[in-house]
C-alpha cells in the first residue's frame, strides 16, 4: 500500500531529477531558440531517459503509483524551469 508519505519521498526524488533535466536543457538552450535541432533532439533523448527510468523503477516492482509521481514531478519541474528561461529571455529582449 502506497502511502502519502511515500507519495511525498517520490516526489522529492522526481523534483531533483527534474532539477538535473533542467539544468541540462538550460546550458542547451544558451544563446539557441527552442526550435534549434540540437535542443529538439535534447528534449526527445531527456524524455526517452525518463522513460527508461520508469521502465526500470516497473522493473523493480516499485508501484505505478509512485513512478507517476516521480515522472511527474521531474516534468513539473522541467517546465517551470523552461518557462522561468523563456521569461528571462523576454526580460533580456525588452532591455
Amino acid at each position: 500500500m502506497v502511502t502519502e508519505q511515500d507519495l511525498a519521498e517520490w516526489r522529492t526524488a522526481g523534483l531533483k531529477a527534474g532539477d538535473l533535466y533542467g539544468d541540462e536543457l538550460a546550458n542547451a538552450l544558451t544563446g539557441r531558440s527552442v526550435e534549434d535541432a540540437d535542443v529538439q533532439n535534447l528534449f526527445e533523448a531527456l524524455g526517452v531517459s525518463l522513460q527508461e527510468e520508469a521502465q526500470h523503477l516497473r522493473e523493480r516492482e516499485v508501484p505505478e503509483d509512485l513512478i507517476e509521481e516521480y515522472t511527474k514531478a521531474a516534468v513539473e519541474r522541467v517546465m517551470l524551469r523552461m518557462h522561468a528561461i523563456r521569461v528571462a529571455a523576454e526580460n533580456k529582449a525588452d532591455l
